[in-house]
């Protein structure tokens, strides 16, 4: 009996040290990773979990087809192909169970495994994987489901439109220069016919469920795991809505700027040795049936044909290469004006800005944001002095110069700060006697390299004064300097005796504030009124009234700063009444998210 026990604990013993050198090894290898694997509709997603210590050069997948296979390497990744820890497998047959583990090796080449004693494993679903389009997101498909459903619920809208509204829908920021410089202007009656007859709220949770019914089918093909498909598809759909109701807030905004243009404006100008053309844009060919449109330099006439009016939206016209400007002209009425400038291609904004630029193909409401700006300029013909206001927020980011006829004249100098800053100087400027005008410039620099984000150009012979008003807002000629402080109009200028007490603008609360803030105003008597939110460029944000009559009364406002940037803004008012002049007045409120 003795014997018999000592012999099985020496085969225990035996087997136990055999098991013990077999495994021993893997066990120092298994460990680190964990190894998940989810299916879906011909897909297996593997994802791989690994300490952040291990610093991964390749990984290995290793795969067997049902427990009586051996494994077998089905893939090795590089550090650089490596996407999140995760491995799609598209080579899988239906009823079979899939078995993996994966090998890291990092830079050492130490190698780390998962259990490949207990592998995971997983099979396909069954489904039509000729479906999946490949080339999509998860914002995509939703972007497809969007459009299906526009189109759907208006029959014989223009697929386009939808198209073009629904790129808008997908932008972080959504704004007037959004709509201005990406939104086709033939598309503008498909929208108003969209938003004003809307039959269908398109974001209810049934088109939510129809988004994540699409799991099967697309989630592995994100690598998204079914927790972050839950999220993320929450997350688009919770955008999207948001960013609908800023496109049908900020889109009346839209077709008033494209309202206040004339029928056909300029665009740009190319001014080559060998070459000048100007660039433009027909606005709206119903307003220009038979009108005498021309381009005019004094005496100088190039007249445009309605042909070419008709068959194209952007078309050029050749110039005369002595043209040192172009004015257009309908129906012997000046409706716009460019400056040609030797050697450059430039754009005009729809803020009467001169910008640089490679390609003259769309509308531009403004040049590049800057955190400074040029903010009011004179020049005297008779003392040749130039004046220049600058304005900004300035974070000390960026090093600002302006330069005249290519000299650099001032270093701006501005104390990083959130508040709006003025500042302003003069200089004199010595012509010699070939040179007829001064060419401004405003620049920056940035990693060594100049970047120009506005010309001016100024006839020596000519005085100038503008400025944009509000501030960072549209250039405009004006009789009232104001530098080293906000710009004013005219009717701000009036005297105090002619300015009723109309109402009182209340500070925000809170100020400053991370969402949401709540704007309010006492209206001492009736009065026809403008509320808005600018940027601290004066780029208006939203707008909760334009023109509108109100009575007497306490008002509240709140503003949604969500989907906008941490900064500083300006809530303004503006309010007539019979008999008087209109007065604005605007406070500064904080956003910090």
């Amino acid at each position: 009996m003795i014997k018999k026990v000592k012999n099985i604990i020496f085969f225990i013993f035996l087997a136990g040290a055999l098991w013990s050198d077999k495994l021993s090894p893997a066990l120092e290898e298994v460990s680190h990773i964990d190894l998940n694997i989810y299916d879906g509709i011909g897909t297996l997603l593997l994802h791989w979990s690994v300490s952040d210590e291990i610093e991964i050069k390749e990984v290995n997948v290793f795969r067997k087809a049902g427990l009586k296979d051996d494994f077998k390497l089905s893939a090795n990744i590089s550090s650089g192909e490596i996407s999140n820890n995760r491995f799609l497998d598209i080579n899988c047959k239906n009823s079979i169970r899939y078995f993996y583990y994966v090998e890291v090796i990092d830079i050492d080449n130490n190698r780390y495994k998962s259990d490949h004693l207990k592998p995971s494993f997983g099979s396909i679903k069954k489904g039509n994987i000729q479906k999946i389009k490949l080339e999509h997101t998860a914002l995509k498909l939703f972007r497809a489901i969007i459009r299906e459903e526009i189109i759907l619920d208006n029959t014989g809208i223009n697929v386009q439109s939808v198209d073009a509204l629904i790129n808008l829908m997908s932008e972080e920021v959504i704004d007037i220069d959004l709509w201005v410089e990406n939104f086709p202007l033939n598309a503008i009656n498909d929208v108003i016919l969209l938003f004003e007859a809307e039959k269908k709220y398109y974001f209810e949770d049934d088109v939510l469920i129809k988004f994540q019914n699409n799991e099967q089918l697309y989630r592995n093909h994100f690598l998204l795991t079914p927790e972050e498909w839950k999220s993320e598809t929450k997350n688009i759909f919770a955008t999207a809505k948001n960013n609908w109701f800023i496109l049908k807030d900020s889109f009346q905004d839209y077709v008033k700027v494209i309202n206040s243009l004339s029928p056909i404006i300029i665009l740009g100008a190319d001014n080559q040795s060998n070459k000048a053309i100007v660039e433009l844009l027909v606005v709206n060919n119903s307003e220009l049936d038979q009108n005498d449109v021309k381009l005019s330099f004094f005496d100088e006439h190039i007249t445009i044909n309605n042909s070419e009016i008709l068959l194209n939206q952007v078309f050029q016209r050749s110039i005369p290469e002595n043209w040192t400007y172009a004015k257009l002209i309908i129906n012997d009425k000046e409706v716009d004006h460019i400056e040609l400038i030797k050697d450059e291609k430039i754009s005009k904004t729809l803020k009467n800005e001169i910008i640089p630029t490679k390609n003259i193909t769309n509308l531009k409401m403004s040049k590049e944001s800057s955190e400074i700006w040029i903010n009011e300029i004179s020049w005297k013909s008779g003392s040749n002095s130039l004046s220049i206001e600058v304005a900004g927020t300035y974070t000390g980011s960026n090093k600002f110069i302006i330069s005249a006829n290519g000299e650099d004249i001032w270093a701006l100098d501005f104390d990083p700060s959130f508040e709006l800053q003025y500042i302003d100087s003069t200089f004199n400027i010595n012509f010699s006697d070939d040179i007829g005008h001064i060419l401004i410039e405003h620049n920056f620099v940035e990693n060594n390299e100049t970047h120009t984000l506005e010309l001016f150009k100024v006839y020596a012979k000519d005085d100038l004064n503008n400025h944009r008003f509000p501030d960072g807002g549209k250039w405009i000629k004006t009789d009232k300097n104001t530098f080293g402080s906000k710009n004013i109009d005219k009717i701000s200028a009036m005297d105090a005796d002619l300015i009723p007490e109309l109402f009182v603008l209340y500070q925000n609360y809170p100020n400053p504030f991370n969402s949401t803030t709540r704007i309010s105003f006492d209206l001492l008597q009736d009065a026809t009124l403008s509320l808005y939110v600018t940027d601290a460029t004066g780029r208006i944000k939203t707008t909760f009234s334009d023109k509108e009559f109100y009575n007497s009364g306490k008002y509240n406002f709140d503003w949604n700063a969500e989907s906008f940037s941490t900064g500083v803004y300006f809530f303004t008012i503006n309010a007539e009444v019979e008999g008087y002049l209109p007065i604005l007045f605007s406070r500064k409120m904080i956003y910090l998210k």
